[in-house]
């Protein structure tokens, strides 16, 4: 959240005009401008002190809903049980902020809504696949897929999904009527409300798609299997893959909760260079950051390694970037 829609928020917050999911985003996004005076001005200490009531209530009553609940709902852009103190950087590199956080805080299953438009947000699954969610999207899913015979999802929007490979346990993805299944593959998946077709586009691997019980199709890279709702027909078609999946590298990025070897995928895939990590421990830990879609390789790695103790250097001959923490270089 930037600090002018945190101001417009405050002021609906003090006018009685905020909705309650706007109160909510006022709560968790306090913290993080309480050292800014122009806002703080606009308090009373009576108000001041209600939302940190409101923010601790928030935090316990997470706390005490994380075991009870077994499905987790992405929505874009909110933050929840960021319990451990964060640093904001505004303005770095001209990426964006970074948060870090303590990993020992207990994480309950997340909520995130594309209610505005602001950056996709780049996700990583249970068992370990990647998705970028287009911005209006949803998506839910298990908290742990351990135990189940399938790894099943929920799309309502658009995504595009890198897939883990498991023979054993199929992964699906569910858009009212249509399902597309996978064992490891990434394709792209458009199911808009109000749009009278949904489309399934694959970049690598095998998809089967199916309307119920029906098979409407197998398709491989660079195919497409559009279906119309309305007359419940469907066309397979050959085409252009990188054409229906360009919006996942033309927009804004959010990266939320990911660590440092899982952003330096999607980094490989933008930038196509091979990033390579010298210590486990910096490959492992975790950030939160939005990147800007006019922002270079540089820009990027060096924003990241800032935050994670870590510096890099790149071999342009071989396009391959090491990452290295700052001790071992010490």
């Amino acid at each position: 959240m930037d600090k002018q829609y945190f101001l417009e928020l405050l002021h609906k917050y003090l006018n009685n005009e905020a909705t309650d999911e706007e109160q909510q985003f006022l709560v968790k996004y306090y913290e993080l401008f309480s050292a800014e005076p122009d806002i703080i001005s606009l308090l009373s200490d009576e108000q001041k002190n209600e939302i940190k009531e409101e923010i601790n209530a928030s935090i316990w009553e997470n706390i005490d809903k994380h075991t009870g609940v077994d499905k987790k709902i992405i929505r874009l852009k909110t933050w929840v049980n960021k319990i451990a103190a964060a640093a904001a950087i505004i303005g770095v590199c001209g990426i964006g902020y970074l948060f870090l956080h303590n990993k020992s805080v207990v994480k309950p299953p997340q909520s995130y809504s594309a209610h505005r438009p602001k950056p996709n947000l780049f996700l990583v699954l249970p068992d370990g696949s990647r998705v970028i969610l287009s911005y209006g999207s949803k998506l839910s899913y298990a908290s742990s897929f351990d135990g189940l015979t399938k790894r099943e999802v929920y799309l309502t929007g658009e995504a595009f999904f890198d897939i883990k490979h498991n023979n054993l346990k199929p992964f699906v993805v569910h858009t009212g009527k249509i399902k597309t299944t996978v064992l490891g593959t990434a394709f792209d998946v458009k199911a808009v409300p109000g749009d009278k077709t949904i489309t399934v586009t694959v970049t690598r691997g095998k998809v089967k798609v199916s309307n119920n019980n029906k098979l409407l199709g197998i398709i491989v890279p660079n195919q497409q299997i559009t279906f119309d709702r309305q007359k419940s027909i469907s066309m397979q078609t050959n085409i252009n893959a990188k054409n229906y999946t360009i919006w996942t590298a033309k927009d804004d990025l959010y990266f939320e909760d990911v660590t440092f070897g899982e952003a330096a995928k999607v980094l490989e895939d933008r930038f196509k260079v091979k990033i390579l990590f010298t210590d486990q421990l910096v490959r492992s830990k975790h950030f939160t950051s939005t990147f800007n879609k006019s922002a270079n390789l540089d820009q990027a790695l060096k924003s990241i390694c800032e935050f994670n103790d870590a510096t890099y250097s790149y071999d342009k001959a071989k396009t391959t970037i090491t990452i290295t923490t700052k001790s071992q270089t010490n």
